[in-house]
């Protein structure tokens, strides 16, 4: 049954008539993205790619808890093992500092192109869900965390989240925005546009 509301008194035709609440095609479901009239620069794309190392980086880790991941991680340790090991030399406080950067000097400054401001928003959005998935598995019994459900659960999340990356990463090399459910909303919002 539809909730009906009672139509206002000085438009109502007659006694008993009420009003059904209705869709409005003018109020929009998500944010949408601008209009693009032309593909971004090769620069661009490029550079809309390197945001997206540091989930990568964090997504390879948790990774690495899978056992069933180990066969398919060393066909790639040539490739990401020196990337692994810069990452690990860098001082503890700079993730905090790399994050209010991004955020405050590329984010939130319209002089950057919106396209690069929306992939270097992903990258910041994918990093944070991965470490907020990561720290509350850790809060769960040792026995769920190393044991065979952990296992399981790290499996799913690695490929969820590798595939996810990628294909960010693809999308910003083809100049395009990544239309990755919650998040896109999420970073669309951090985004000021006018």
């Amino acid at each position: 049954m539809v909730p009906a509301l009672p139509r206002n008194h000085a438009c109502r035709p007659g006694p008993g008539s009420i009003m059904v609440p209705k869709a409005s095609k003018d109020i929009p479901f998500s944010y949408r993205y601008p209009p693009m009239t032309k593909k971004p620069r090769w620069w661009w794309r490029t550079l809309a790619c390197i945001p997206y190392l540091m989930p990568l980086h964090e997504t390879w880790m948790y990774a690495e808890t899978a056992y069933h991941l180990h066969p398919f991680l060393e066909y790639f340790e040539h490739l990401t093992y020196p990337f692994l090991g810069f990452i690990g030399t860098l001082p503890s406080w700079f993730l905090m500092a790399y994050f209010f950067t991004a955020y405050l000097g590329v984010v939130r400054k319209k002089e950057w192109p919106h396209f690069f401001r929306f992939h270097v928003v992903m990258g910041m959005l994918l990093e944070i869900a991965l470490q907020v998935i990561g720290q509350i598995s850790r809060w769960m019994p040792l026995a769920v965390y190393w044991g065979k459900i952990g296992m399981h659960f790290w499996t799913a999340v690695a490929f969820a989240y590798l595939f996810t990356v990628l294909e960010c990463i693809r999308c910003s090399l083809t100049g395009m925005y990544a239309d990755v459910p919650f998040l896109c909303d999420a970073a669309y919002i951090q985004i000021p546009y006018d």
